[in-house]
């Protein structure tokens, strides 16, 4: 698993709880009055959001080579001002977590006995692309500042939204489908310029009610720790 693919859709999370939109951002978007319209229902949902909770399905494709990686389980979002909390309980592949706790990010990997420990910085330091991850709470001037953004009509209900990178990046594309009844993004896709595509879609998500969730990983005895 690519580990900072699956960082853009525990971002992108944060980023939406966490949404500050000013007056210029909107003008930017004037010229499209549907993506202004999009751009500000979102602002207006994500005001209210305390913890999203929603089943995950993640498929990578190599349109190159051909063949599919599939990966679900179940995550779980608190937004607190002080330490936003993410995680993802996998039933594909079976106890596999991925876990945000303030800073930390920690992907444990039962099969092999191993967990990645590592940072929003030091994934910000090495993925430019991702550098809004060190900072949540301005995630959407960052994405402006890096990416243009379109409204490209909508699907099955739902607003689709191109982001195209201004500058150099290892993505070529990223696609937003968001929720016209929640104004939250549902469908997330990561085209990367080495033609693999990953897109996240979430079902079953639940706003705003009570979690009792362990952010923190255990791990079995003898698990190898990686820093990264």
């Amino acid at each position: 698993m690519k580990l900072s693919v699956t960082l853009f859709l525990i971002i992108s999370l944060v980023g939406v709880a966490s949404l500050s939109m000013t007056a210029s951002t909107l003008k930017a978007a004037s010229a499209n009055g549907k993506l202004d319209e999009i751009l500000g229902n979102m602002e207006r949902a994500a005001r209210t959001i305390k913890s999203i909770e929603a089943d995950m399905l993640q498929e990578k494709r190599d349109t190159q080579i051909g063949g599919k990686e599939v990966y679900s389980g179940r995550i779980f979002f608190i937004h607190d001002r002080a330490c936003d909390k993410v995680r993802i309980n996998y039933d594909r592949p079976v106890g596999q977590v991925v876990a945000v706790l303030c800073d930390e990010i920690d992907l444990y990997q039962p099969g092999i006995k191993q967990m990645i420990v590592t940072s929003r910085r030091a994934q910000a330091a090495k993925n430019q692309e991702f550098s809004f991850i060190a900072t949540p709470y301005k995630s959407v001037p960052e994405l402006k500042s890096q990416y243009n953004i379109a409204y490209l009509g909508d699907e099955q209900g739902a607003a689709k939204l191109d982001l195209t990178p201004k500058g150099k990046s290892s993505v070529q594309k990223l696609t937003l489908w968001v929720d016209q009844t929640s104004w939250l993004p549902t469908r997330y896709q990561v085209v990367e310029k080495n033609n693999v595509i990953t897109t996240f879609t979430l079902n079953n998500l639940k706003k705003n009610q009570r979690q009792s969730v362990d952010f923190k990983v255990k791990v079995a005895p003898g698990t190898k720790i990686v820093r990264q």
